[in-house]
Parts: C-alpha cells; structure tokens; sequence
C-alpha cells in the first residue's frame, strides 16, 4: 500500500475502519511510513479506528511534526488513549508540539480524581475487533510484542467494549469463526469515574481477577486488577472485604469437612451397630 497510488488513497478514504484492520497486520514502521506521507485528512480517520496499540506504536515511529497535527484533529477520546500508552518521553516531546487547547483537552480527559477507579488501572490491555475471524486473532496474539493475557477484550468499530474471550476458548474455537460469534457479552465493565471504594463488592470479581474499566460511552480504557484494588484501598485505610475466590474456597473447604464428617459419623454408627450384634 503506497501513498501514490490512487487506489490505496482510495480504499483509505472510502474504508478506513477496513483500512485500518489491514494496517495492523503490517509492520509498524511500514505503516508510519505510510502515515508521515498522506494528507492529515486521509490519516486521520483511519488511525481513529486502528486499535491504540497499533496507534501509538506507530506514532513512535513517525514525525512529531505529523504525529501532533494528527493529534489535533484526532476525536479527544481517541487522542487520549493512544496518548496515555506513549512513553514518557514520548509525552513529553509531544506535548511541547500541540497547542495549549489540545493539551489541556488531554489532559483534563485522562486526569481521574485519586478516589476513583481511572487513577489505579493500566492502560495495557489487549484488544481484538469483533469482525475478525479467530484464525486473524490468533496470528495477532501469536506476533504480539508482549505476553498476552487471558482475557482479551473485544471491541466495536467505535472501540466500545463489547464482549471478553478467554485465550483458551480462542485456541479451541474453529478458524473461520468471527470472535462477535465466540465472545461472552458479559464483561462486568467498571465505571472510570467510580469510587474505588465501593468496588470490593463487585459481582465481577467472583469470575474474574481483572475487570475492564470503561469512560461513559463504554469505551474501553484499561483494566483494574483486584489485587491492585486491595492494596490501594489498604494504604489509604479503608477496611478491605473478604476475597471472593478465598470465601468461595473456604465454603468448599467447609462443605468438604462437614461431608466428612458425616461419613465419619455414619461409619462410626455401621461399626457400633456390627459391634452390637
């Protein structure tokens, strides 16, 4: 795909969530290649749809001068998410590059009140679109740069969470089906903006040892781990509620020690009763 063809220029233009589907196959520095060549009109709407990752890697690779201007007319939501995965550093350059208007819209969209469940999630999350098929999946968790975990999330063309597959149901799930048949709708999102001390509760953590946390459109912008949860709500002195998997276990333990014991007792009695006659 060159920036000279006029079909290239063409398929971006008329397509560019399917445009985007097909660069993230592609190597990233091929793709920001492509990028620092079209017109920022061009670019633009398809690095919306590209899934943050594949964005923000390639903006590492592209001209500050570009990667500013396309943040610029980047929706804020979608200028944010890929803004938060950049390295520090990266910010930082970026940030000298934008104007103060863009800056500000940033930031105030990724500031989260220390209280609340936005402060303690990580960005990193693993994100597939609904309409690909498992065997495209499974080539895109097999060339991930990073360990992927089980649970990965599956998005919309707008990047609304909207269901969760496990890897392992991935693995075993024929090739040509698409992952909006396979996935399980029941995700238990988080709010952003929740107070996080509210979540020890959460039915979710029953399932699950991470949840995804979503902003108000239900786009999906990190997860919470429940182990990260417990010990923020313990700095901060707020009394912790039992594990939901350790009550589980130890309703099982209880089950399986009552069980024994009335076979013990039952035993017993078989052994009275024989010593009787």
């Amino acid at each position: 795909m060159k920036a000279d063809n006029p079909l290239s220029r063409g398929f971006l233009t008329a397509y560019p969530v399917d445009a985007a589907r097909v660069l993230e196959k592609l190597a990233d520095n091929h793709v920001a290649a492509l990028f620092n060549e079209l017109s920022i009109s061009i670019s633009t709407p398809v690095i919306s749809a590209m899934l943050p990752e594949k964005a923000s890697a390639c903006f590492v690779k592209m001209l500050p001068s570009t990667v500013a201007k396309i943040m610029t007319e980047l929706p804020i939501p979608s200028a944010a998410r890929i803004y938060r995965l950049l390295e520090a550093e990266k910010q930082k350059e970026l940030s000298v590059l934008l104007s103060v208007k863009t800056r500000h819209l940033i930031d105030r969209y990724l500031a989260y009140p220390l209280t609340s469940v936005g402060a303690l999630l990580d960005p990193d999350v693993d994100l597939l679109p609904e309409n690909i098929t498992v065997a495209d999946a499974l080539r895109r968790v097999e060339n991930a740069k990073h360990p992927v975990m089980c649970e990965i999330y599956i998005i919309n063309e707008t990047l609304q969470l909207v269901g969760v597959v496990d890897l392992g149901k991935l693995l075993i799930s024929k090739h040509h089906d698409r992952l909006r048949n396979i996935m399980s709708r029941k995700t238990h999102p988080i709010l952003a903006h929740v107070n996080s001390a509210t979540l020890l509760n959460h039915p979710g953590w029953i399932q699950r040892r991470r949840l995804p946390i979503v902003e108000r459109d239900n786009t999906i912008v990190g997860v919470l781990d429940h182990k990260r949860l417990q010990e923020f709500l313990g700095e901060t002195g707020v009394a912790t509620a039992p594990d939901p998997i350790d009550n589980l276990l130890s309703l099982a333990s209880l089950y399986w020690l009552s069980l024994a014991q009335l076979l013990d007792a039952l035993l017993g009695n078989a052994r009275t009763d024989r010593g009787d006659k």
